[in-house]
């Protein structure tokens, strides 16, 4: 069954995980995604937390999951021979993704006047820390200082432990959503247009596009969010996390209406009743006393107990899981959330990885191509592009691959 990108072309200069995540999500609808890496070296995930044989094959986790699907040409790009390639690789090319250091581009003869020149429609897509423009442009960033900078670290941690780091890459993985959304957009628009164009993602940007709920709420009431552990930010705490006997588990219930269920849920229906549970403003105005009761309360029995009580009565409410715990959920399981693929070449046996979070009914995003060794589709994708084995035999010798 075709995909919404089957026949789309991607020559993809990512790597990490910012720029890899968007190509990802092209692969998983279709696109052939063409990974041009550093003759020798490869994307630096590769040996990110990589262990063992998958170490010695430069399959770390985060490339494995990032990767699938695509095919991986290994190049020097500071070579001559090597820039004909990629010029060649452009001819045929629908989008072009890059996130290198603002400049690089145009330093190697790839920037997009130069990819435009030789494809007029060609969907350009630049990722960077700060944006393409800006006094910061020229900064280099990583996950860590985008949750600083973006204002994000200010929304999460305690008053006593001051800002806490996001436990996943999450300004990375944004970014990539945000990216392949914006390269989505820009093919959609070619079909009406016929022309292509020059998208500047930046991680920054993302980031704050994500935290829109805070930024809003200080530049319409202004209202400076405050750092508040687990605590909801809307202040009450009858939507907040808990400890219960043996685990942790999080209520949402902020509308009046969901009050008397969750009172009964909780074996104590007269709470209901009591003016600070009544409306949402008593609700914040007494939630240190609300969030004391609850607190008490919750500790009194286990995690199972209040799941059955409080979906009973519709309220909802979650375990807090690990992530091993999460995947192993039944739910997960119906959806085909992980995807189940050949091990990579050389290797045995098969992989999971996560998918890209959605279902269709007609072209479902997925793939059955495990992620490429460095350089393992050099030969295939040169000889796609008219190089004989006499040619590669030279582009060998002179260092060009």
């Amino acid at each position: 069954m075709s995909k919404a990108f089957d026949g789309v072309r991607v020559v993809d200069f990512t790597q990490v995980l910012s720029g890899p995540v968007a190509t990802a999500n092209l692969a998983l609808l279709g696109a052939d995604v063409m990974k041009i890496e550093l003759q020798g070296v490869g994307d630096q995930t590769r040996q990110l937390m990589a262990e063992g044989e998958w170490a010695l094959r430069g399959l770390g986790p985060l490339f494995v999951g990032f990767n699938c699907g695509k095919r991986s040409i290994a190049l020097d790009l500071k070579n001559d021979e090597a820039k004909k390639i990629v010029r060649r690789m452009i001819e045929t090319a629908d989008v072009v993704a890059e996130n290198f250091k603002p400049g690089v581009m145009a330093r190697l003869g790839l920037s997009y006047e130069d990819v435009k020149a030789i494809k007029p429609d060609i969907v350009y897509c630049s990722i960077s820390g700060f944006g393409q423009n800006g006094p910061a442009s020229g900064a280099g960033a990583y996950d860590g200082a985008i949750q600083a900078v973006s204002g994000l670290m200010s929304l999460t941690g305690t008053p006593e432990e001051g800002p806490i780091r996001v436990g996943f890459p999450v300004a990375d993985m944004s970014t990539g959503m945000t990216a392949s959304f914006a390269i989505a957009s820009a093919l959609y628009r070619r079909l009406a247009t016929g022309k292509g164009q020059y998208l500047d993602v930046s991680m920054t940007d993302s980031v704050m596009a994500l935290i829109s709920f805070a930024i809003s709420r200080y530049l319409i009431n202004g209202t400076e969010p405050k750092l508040m552990g687990n605590h909801s930010a809307i202040m009450q705490t009858t939507t907040d996390t808990y400890e219960t006997a043996d685990g942790f588990l999080n209520i949402s219930v902020f509308m009046d209406r969901m009050i008397p269920p969750l009172c009964r849920g909780l074996g104590r229906p007269e709470w209901a009743e009591e003016t600070r549970y009544k409306t949402e403003q008593a609700r914040v105005e007494n939630r240190e006393e609300i969030y004391e009761e609850l607190k008490a309360l919750f500790r009194t029995k286990p995690t199972a107990h209040w799941l059955e009580s409080l979906r009973a009565e519709g309220v909802p409410v979650a375990p807090i899981l690990t992530v091993p715990q999460a995947i192993g959920e039944e739910q997960v399981g119906h959806r085909d959330v992980l995807m189940t693929l050949p091990a990579p070449d050389g290797m045995a046996g098969e992989i999971t990885v996560a998918g890209m979070g959605f279902m269709a009914s007609e072209g479902t995003p997925g793939m059955d191509i495990p992620p490429p060794t460095l350089g393992q589709h050099t030969e295939e994708i040169l000889a796609e592009f008219g190089y004989g084995a006499s040619d590669i035999a030279v582009l060998k010798e002179c260092g060009a691959i």
